[in-house]
């Protein structure tokens, strides 16, 4: 693929990690595939894109996610050191990503092009429970305890991961995560072990991003039992190391209402996990990038893997567009071309033949061996007629292809409605064929029959003509041909005579049976050559019917799928362009991370 800018890189890899995405999602049952293109999508346009565009180190975002009912709020509330989260046990309270950011730095870092994808920032604040592809930024005092420490972080409370098939709120958390630098992964005493929060764990890890885990809402005495099954449990089966494994049991009303104050117990040793991540800031962003990298370089097939079922029904499809094509091309061949006499040749051959007689005086011998040849003549003319069987009237050449034809789309036809069942595809072409694909069809192969035509005629009149044209082409050739033929007519003559001796019936007899063996000979060899080039032929006429009908419809039906603006087509495209876009996108990052290597420390 042509090398593109690279924020036209980013965006057309967004863009077609989205479209499967959607894709995904619309056949019901790739929730967790669905997840992993969103995530990936995000981590194009919210880490390696803003990287590529020279966006600043800071701030660094951290994100809370985990379960319903878990705990995020809060834990964003004691990372923030402000109850500014709304904290509510009803399960899902959060519906959309909210950012905490110090009220004393500017929001410039939400006009980076492409920013959290399809999220738009609400314009005034919302309540948390808001439904709708948004996010929305809280600023909180920078007088608060501890805050210091979190100047240069935006924390994100996030919607809950408790199942893959929310396509609302779920796809707005994985956009966050993209973004993010940091992860607290937050699980409660109730559900610790939930099958897809740990699923998200697990995706999260392997983008490379540090993830701290936070357990909450346990009694005191409780906590080590806890953490050490969570770790034997959960942990020892993820793909990499969590940074830490902190426990925050119940907290009292006076805690959760003011955290920086009143829960440092909890807060600190949170507060210091995250400070050893986050600085310096630009390690912190460059190791969200290379983890982005890898993750996007190393999933590539898993990725494309959503896709599967519909590249294997589109292989189903040319599968039996190739059986209908062989078909095709054998009823041709067997109910047409092998019967084809192709008549130029018979006319050839008795014009080979001619040319193998003496020219000149040689006539006058050439005229007396006709003579001698006549009985030979009339009985074979007479063996002919008597043996020889009419031949069954043969469909024209016309007629057959249509009725290969006509076939050939029964089959495809059939199998669509069989299989409209199984997969979206064959309804498709189904539906294709009530809506007139295969008059459509017809047309090629009208307008394909025509082409075959042209080059039809042309190309079997050549090859016959050839058959004495090259003779003529070379007297030397031809003269050393008839003065073999010369040779061995006088020697069979000659050859007759002394058999016959003296007696004259025997001379009668033999001599004439003796010119007509020779003739016999010339004619044998002069008509296995043209058979030759007879079958020659009928295998450049196979050839060109294949190059000018069969071979382009078949491509034609064959992509039809995914033509005409289908959902296939996009498809198609999506799959094509992605590996490439890929290696240019690991290669430009490679070479921004070397330039900024080598750049001089200010």
């Amino acid at each position: 693929m042509a090398n593109l800018s690279t924020r036209s890189l980013t965006s057309q890899i967004a863009d077609d990690l989205a479209w499967l995405e959607e894709h995904c999602r619309a056949q019901g049952t790739q929730g967790m595939q669905a997840g992993q293109l969103r995530l990936a999508a995000a981590l194009v346009r919210d880490c390696i894109g803003p990287f590529l565009d020279d966006q600043p180190a800071t701030p660094l975002h951290l994100a809370v996610v985990g379960g319903a009912g878990a705990g995020k709020s809060t834990v964003a509330n004691l990372l923030s050191g402000a109850s500014a989260a709304e904290a509510n046990p009803q399960a899902g309270f959060t519906r959309h990503p909210i950012a905490y950011a110090s009220s004393n730095g500017v929001i410039a870092w939400t006009g980076h092009y492409g920013f959290l994808g399809p999220l738009q920032r609400l314009a005034e604040p919302g309540p948390a429970n808001l439904d709708a592809d948004v996010y929305q930024i809280r600023q909180v005092p920078t007088d608060v305890g501890g805050l210091d420490l979190l100047k240069d972080l935006v924390i994100w409370d996030c919607p809950d991961m408790t199942t893959w098939a929310a396509s609302g709120y779920v796809p707005r958390l994985l956009e966050v995560a993209g973004l993010a630098d940091i992860i607290v992964y937050v699980a409660s005493d109730e559900r610790y072990n939930d099958e897809v929060p740990t699923q998200f764990l697990r995706l999260l890890l392997q983008t490379g991003k540090p993830v701290i885990v936070c357990l909450m809402k346990m009694k005191e005495a409780d906590t080590p039992a806890i953490v050490g099954h969570f770790q034997r449990e959960v942990l020892a089966r993820m793909p990499g190391p969590v940074v830490s494994c902190l426990a925050v049991p119940f907290m009292t009303a006076e805690e959760l209402s003011d955290p920086a104050r009143m829960a440092p117990r909890h807060r600190i040793p949170l507060l210091n996990q995250v400070a050893v991540i986050a600085r310096p800031a630009m390690a912190a962003r460059e190791r969200t990038l290379r983890g982005a990298v890898q993750f996007l370089s190393s999933h590539t097939e898993s990725l494309l893997a959503s896709a599967q079922s519909d590249v294997a029904a589109l292989q189903g499809w040319r599968g039996i567009v190739q059986t209908g094509e062989r078909e095709f091309d054998s009823r041709y061949q067997r109910e047409y071309l092998q019967s084809e006499k192709f008549q130029q040749f018979d006319q050839a051959l008795v014009r080979l033949i001619d040319l193998l007689e003496l020219p000149g005086v040689g006539k006058v011998v050439s005229s007396a061996l006709w003579v001698l040849r006549t009985p030979y003549r009339l009985l074979k003319g007479w063996a002919s007629k008597a043996l020889t069987r009419p031949e069954g009237a043969a469909l024209p050449e016309t007629a057959t292809l249509e009725q290969a034809l006509d076939g050939w789309l029964d089959l495809l036809r059939k199998e669509a409605v069989r299989r409209a069942g199984s997969h979206p595809l064959w309804a498709h072409i189904e539906q294709g064929f009530l809506n007139g694909l295969a008059d459509k069809a017809l047309e090629r192969f009208q307008q394909g029959f025509r082409g075959f035509q042209l080059g039809l005629a042309e190309e079997v009149d050549r090859t016959a003509r050839s058959i004495y044209e090259e003779m003529e082409k070379s007297p030397a050739r031809l003269n050393t041909l008839r003065g073999m033929k010369f040779v061995m007519d006088t020697g069979a003559i000659a050859g007759a005579f002394v058999a016959g001796g003296t007696t004259l019936w025997h001379d009668i007899i033999l001599v004439p049976l003796a010119a007509s063996i020779t003739q016999q000979l010339v004619e044998f060899m002069g008509k296995g050559y043209v058979e030759t080039q007879r079958e020659s032929a009928r295998q450049r006429q196979m050839a060109l019917m294949t190059q000018y009908i069969s071979g382009p419809l078949a491509e034609w039906l064959i992509q039809w799928p995914a033509t005409g603006g289908s959902a296939y087509e996009r498809l198609q495209l999506a799959l094509r362009r992605l590996p490439a876009a890929m290696q240019q996108l690991q290669a430009a990052v490679g070479q921004q991370l070397a330039s900024k290597e080598k750049a001089p420390v200010p």
